[in-house]
């Protein structure tokens, strides 16, 4: 029988902790690493609707992308409803692990799933690292070889991750797009090492107002299609789960989360 931790070693041989950002996370959040496991659920994020699918589904463990404990709890009011999710996990012996800044470093992880998802609709020449000399670098850029619109640009963004909105920022150059850095989630921090990569155009989450305003003064074309396009996670780790199954014959079925975690509406 599978064990959470068999489970999480090879996480961490694919995703290994060492690599996450100081001050992020993540990890093992929540339950018992000797538990053993006969159902596992992936999902973007742990959220109340998240741990029900869970608990009706007889999940014994939750592989998530974001931490559930991004802050430490103030106190154990059950009133709070992150604290009844916990409550939740516990009463039902359900486990937790998030991979997240990790998994956007690591080879062949988030970052490396989105610029794929990308070169679908759009013709990538090549793609590297966003720092060649970091072994593990958060980001992920692209060539394009032929320059292209940056609102025809934009357009193949929306349509590949199927969001339903999107935001762009034109450069204050009015560049058009042709090498591209792609860093999942809320990574407008890293913009100047974009620029220093020497990307034309920007895709990211979540930018900050000022933010956009320093890229665009800066030179940098942003497009940002929100930090949902993340739940590419779903997808791709029951994938990872279901060949490291193959490879070890660990008897689990693996369920992919059907809850929408994202929650923005857009009119």
């Amino acid at each position: 029988m599978v064990k959470v931790q068999d489970i999480l070693n090879k996480i961490d041989e694919f995703a290994p902790l060492s690599i996450k950002i100081d001050g992020d996370p993540s990890g093992f959040q929540i339950g018992d690493r000797q538990k053993d496991v006969k159902k596992v659920l992936t999902t973007l994020d742990v959220r109340p609707k998240v741990v029900q699918e869970a608990i009706d589904q007889n999940v014994d463990l939750i592989l998530a992308h974001h931490p559930i404990m991004f802050h430490p709890a103030r106190n154990l009011d059950l009133n709070s409803p992150q604290n009844k999710m916990y409550q939740d996990l516990l009463a039902h012996d359900i486990a937790v692990n998030a991979s997240h800044t990790n998994l956007d470093r690591a080879h062949g992880g988030m970052n490396d799933w989105l610029m794929e998802k990308l070169r679908e609709n759009v013709d990538i020449k090549t793609s590297s690292y966003l720092d060649p000399d970091d072994d593990y670098s958060i980001g992920r850029i692209g060539d394009l070889g032929e320059s292209m619109d940056l609102l025809d640009f934009a357009k193949k963004v929306l349509d590949t991750f199927g969001v339903d909105n999107l935001r762009y920022v034109k450069s204050e150059k009015g560049q058009p797009v042709k090498q591209v850095a792609l860093i999942g989630g809320d990574a407008g921090k890293f913009y100047p090492e974009v620029l220093k990569a020497g990307a034309d155009t920007f895709i990211t989450g979540d930018v900050y107002y000022h933010t956009a305003h320093d890229m665009m003064s800066n030179g940098l074309n942003v497009i940002d299609p929100g930090h949902h396009i993340e739940a590419i996670f779903i997808e791709k780790m029951a994938h990872k789960i279901s060949d490291w199954a193959n490879d070890y014959h660990w008897d689990i079925d693996i369920v992919k989360s059907k809850i929408n975690t994202e929650p923005y509406n857009f009119i």
